[in-house]
This record gives structure tokens, sequence and C-alpha cells, in this order.
């Protein structure tokens, strides 16, 4: 997920302050407007301008703005290559730079927005259905959990397979569970904290 989205870098560039709003409104003007227009210049466009608005307004290198890890460049050399073959490479082109254009996007989002901002506007989004007894807090606790426990994770477990390799100790696997074990308690006591100032899991049972 680290790969795909990326995690939040401080800074004070133009998309760190914008409001998260306006940078919802360009997830779905360059990233989901694609697959309704189905158009291949039209995708091809969109993916030219997210890798812009990453480079100039989120100041992104050209390496992170692009990255997606080598499972999703094949997955889209498939999906291109079925196309090409099946159908037309027009879809083909539609499909894979679509999807590229709305990673790309929302790449921008989980970059330059911190979590803590993300989940209050995800409260708000999820208030209109409060009425139907949706609980808008718990769903945005919900999302942020999973936004930010699960890149958290599979960059420990880098960082502590790195620091094996460093020392010698590749070979043994079984070593990297104590650190890996220590790093994820330690994050789970943040995330307690970070509930309790919100004042989220007090509620009586009853």
């Amino acid at each position: 997920m680290t790969a795909f989205l990326g995690g939040y870098r401080a800074g004070s560039t133009l998309a760190h302050r914008m409001p998260v709003w306006s940078k919802y409104l360009l997830v779905v003007l360059v990233g989901v407007t694609p697959f309704f227009v189905k158009q291949w210049w039209f995708s091809l466009g969109c993916l030219v301008l997210a890798v812009i608005i990453d480079v100039t307004v989120a100041k992104m290198s050209m390496r992170t703005a692009l990255s997606v890890g080598l499972p999703l460049w094949i997955a889209n050399a498939l999906i291109l290559a079925y196309h090409c073959i099946f159908t037309t490479w027009q879809r083909g082109v539609i499909y894979v730079a679509g999807l590229l254009a709305c990673l790309y996007i929302a790449r921008l989002v989980t970059c330059t927005t911190d979590p803590g901002a993300l989940m209050d506007a995800m409260v708000v989004l999820a208030r209109p259905l409060q009425p139907l007894g949706a609980k808008p807090e718990k769903f945005a606790l919900t999302i942020a959990l999973m936004w930010t426990t699960i890149p958290y994770l599979l960059g420990s477990i880098g960082q502590v397979r790195d620091a094996a390799k460093a020392r010698g100790l590749e070979r043994s696997s079984w070593r990297f569970l104590i650190p890996m074990f220590v790093g994820a308690v330690g994050h789970a006591l943040e995330m307690g904290e970070a509930l309790k100032a919100r004042g989220l899991g007090d509620e009586d049972p009853s």
C-alpha cells in the first residue's frame, strides 16, 4: 500500500496548504472521469496531468511520483496486452492510463494531508448517513486505521529486513519477529492515545 499511495510527508507546498475537499475534487476530475469519458487520449491526458500536479504542486520527486511497485507494472502490462490481443489497444490504454492517473492523483492526498485532517474529512462525508444509523466517527476511524496501519507495518517490515541485511542476518528470518512485534505494539499504543484524545471508544456498550 505504501508503494501505491505513499505516506504523509510534512511540508509547506501548495498541495499541503490546499483544503482537503479541493484535493478530493482533483481526484474526481483527474482520476475518476477517465472511466466515464472512455477516450484513450483523455485518459493519457489525465495521466500526464496527474504526474505534473504531483511534481509541481506537491513538489514530489519524479521517482516518488511515478513509483507504483513492480507487481502493478506487471498487472498493467498484462491488462494492456490482453486488450491489444482480444479487443483494441485504445481500450487497454483507457484502463491502464485511467488506473495510473487515479493512483497518482490519490497520492497527492495521502502524501500531503495529515491523517487527522483526512479523518475529519471522512467524518464530514459520512455525516449525511447519520439519520440511517451510521456513525461517522467510527466510519472515519475504520478507514484511518486501515490507511495508516497497513503502510506502517509494511514499512516496518522493510526497515527490519534492511537492518538485518546490514548485519548479515538476512537468513535468520525468525529474528525479524521481535522488532516487528515491538513496532506494531508501539503503533497500536499511539493509535490508542489518538483515539482517547478524540473521545472515541468510550461509549457505553449497553
